[in-house]
């Protein structure tokens, strides 16, 4: 039996399943060595829009999820396969298949054969409501979050997100870099970017129409901050990826 095989006897034991399905508000997912879902809990398969864990088999996050997101859960999946060493407390966007945006706190990690080899690797996701992960700081800017989520597309300050929180704005950007790493004014900067690299792909939109709608000033702007973020320009991104 290789280790393809053993793998995947052991996370289809009806057991193993069962212990991520009475789980309350855990998705759950394991994947093999080439980054392709074997299976996920009912919660995953519901939140990606399938109707059967049969239907997840075998596919990438490049299948499901838009460019610029399923790199970087592809990188993330890479890392823990080279190194044999868990991801934890990945404080991420990842939507439901409506594209609704929403945060989560991810948690990633190897599985072995029985020779010791990487032969894949298992992940849980936990909306930042139900994570015990950070639960401080991320209930204390939760009111900015769900703003952010809601309005990502205009312009705000840290002012308004702290009065949000009834923090001061020093307390909340700390918080924030605390969870995300880098400054408010960034993060939505990056949530915008991601958003227009789905629309530039699925949308025929112009690009100046992409960047006004999305609170940017002009497309020269747009174009810098794409090209900051993304390495190219939304045009090659769209040559790209056509």
């Amino acid at each position: 039996m290789n280790s393809k095989d053993l793998l995947q006897n052991f996370v289809l034991s009806e057991s193993f399943i069962k212990l991520f399905e009475s789980t309350k508000g855990i998705l759950f997912f394991v994947k093999d060595k080439q980054c392709k879902l074997i299976t996920g809990n009912d919660l995953l398969i519901n939140h990606l829009g399938f109707s059967s864990k049969e239907e997840i088999k075998g596919k990438t996050d490049f299948q499901i999820f838009s460019q610029e997101l399923a790199e970087r859960y592809f990188e993330d999946d890479l890392e823990v396969m080279r190194t044999g060493k868990a991801k934890e407390n990945i404080v991420e966007v990842f939507p439901n298949y409506l594209g609704v945006l929403s945060w989560f706190v991810t948690c990633k990690i190897p599985l072995f054969d029985v020779n010791g080899e990487i032969a894949g690797l298992c992940g849980i996701l936990q909306s930042y409501d139900n994570s015990n992960s950070y639960v401080r700081p991320l209930k204390e800017i939760a009111p900015a979050l769900e703003y952010i989520k809601e309005n990502y597309m205009k312009k705000v300050s840290n002012e308004f997100l702290a009065e949000l929180c009834k923090l001061s704005v020093r307390q909340f950007e700390n918080r924030f870099k605390e969870i995300f790493k880098i400054t408010p004014h960034k993060y939505l900067i990056k949530l915008k970017i991601l958003k227009a690299c789905d629309i530039l792909l699925t949308e025929n939109s112009p690009i100046i129409d992409v960047a006004l709608d999305l609170g940017f000033y002009d497309q020269s702007a747009f174009t810098a901050h794409f090209k900051r973020q993304i390495g190219i320009t939304p045009h090659q991104y769209i040559k790209k990826h056509s």
